[in-house]
């Protein structure tokens, strides 16, 4: 399959001005901008084997960074109790962020290609990496563009089970879409390339559902991102039980309810002396 590529498609990173940091920053948003606007020049390119490992790198980059701003939104609701326990709840859910996607990935992916190529599909680990890659890129970008929203509420006091519900809206919408893109992307370039069987975009629509059940239960696992009010900072909370569908559950009737803050963890039962 030839493909005519145009100035604007060349790889992030490689500029024709500047240098050093300056052509870097420059490559980043230009990446971006791809994304939003020319994620069809990233599918032709990954397709015909151009410059893929380099896609990975910046798609990573997009990831790390634009996730982690939004983790940081996240944890910013620390800063209500106290600016030790803000501060440290900030750089935690801004490194949890990244790794709940990445870790989520290294999980769900072989079983995707193994399965991809039973089907027939001709795409290399490579290749089939930067497809879910620029998926994932493009849903750190719409969760970054939802920061300042969830800051807002943040700031202006917003009710602790209402900031999680928000935080889960936006992921959904930010995943549904980003995904969305994926599937319309692979199925156009079936419509191109024998590399990619249309069979398989069904086996994607399922593999995409077992993203999503495995990434809940990862971020059940990472938690706390958002923090308690009412309780102090601690790296991973372990010890509750339920999981992350109860827990939203739970937040939707604290809300209902008007309850503000998580309820506080029950005590551990104390033994009761025998009689004598």
């Amino acid at each position: 399959m030839q493909t005519t590529m145009t100035g604007s498609s060349a790889a992030p990173g490689k500029t024709t001005s500047g240098g050093g940091s300056n052509g870097a920053v420059f490559g980043f948003f230009r990446l971006l901008d791809e994304l939003l606007r020319r994620r069809d020049t990233f599918f032709e390119e990954v397709f015909n084997g151009q410059r893929v490992w380099v896609r990975i790198k910046w798609f990573l980059v997009a990831i790390v960074v634009l996730s982690g701003f939004y983790g940081g939104a996240m944890g910013a609701i620390g800063f209500s109790a106290e600016l030790q326990k803000g501060a440290l709840q900030l750089l935690t859910s801004a490194a949890k962020v990244p790794a709940l996607f990445l870790l989520s990935l290294a999980i769900c992916l072989p079983a995707l290609y193994i399965v991809l190529v039973l089907m027939g599909a001709k795409l290399s680990f490579a290749q089939t990496l930067a497809l879910i890659l620029l998926a994932l890129a493009l849903n750190s970008v719409l969760l970054a563009s939802c920061a300042p929203i969830v800051l807002f509420f943040t700031v202006t006091g917003s009710d602790y089970h209402f900031i999680k519900l928000l935080h889960v809206a936006v992921f959904g919408f930010s995943g549904f879409w980003a995904m969305k893109a994926l599937w319309q992307g692979l199925w156009t370039m079936c419509e191109k390339s024998d590399l990619y069987p249309k069979r398989a975009v069904s086996i994607l629509k399922v593999w995409i559902l077992v993203f999503g059940f495995v990434g809940t239960q990862m971020a059940w696992s990472l938690r706390p991102f958002v923090g308690s009010p009412g309780l102090g900072y601690t790296l991973f909370r372990s010890g509750q039980a339920g999981n992350f569908y109860t827990a939203v559950w739970a937040s939707a009737r604290g809300l209902a309810r008007g309850q503000t803050g998580a309820p506080a963890p029950e005590a551990d039962p104390q033994p009761v002396p025998a009689n004598r």
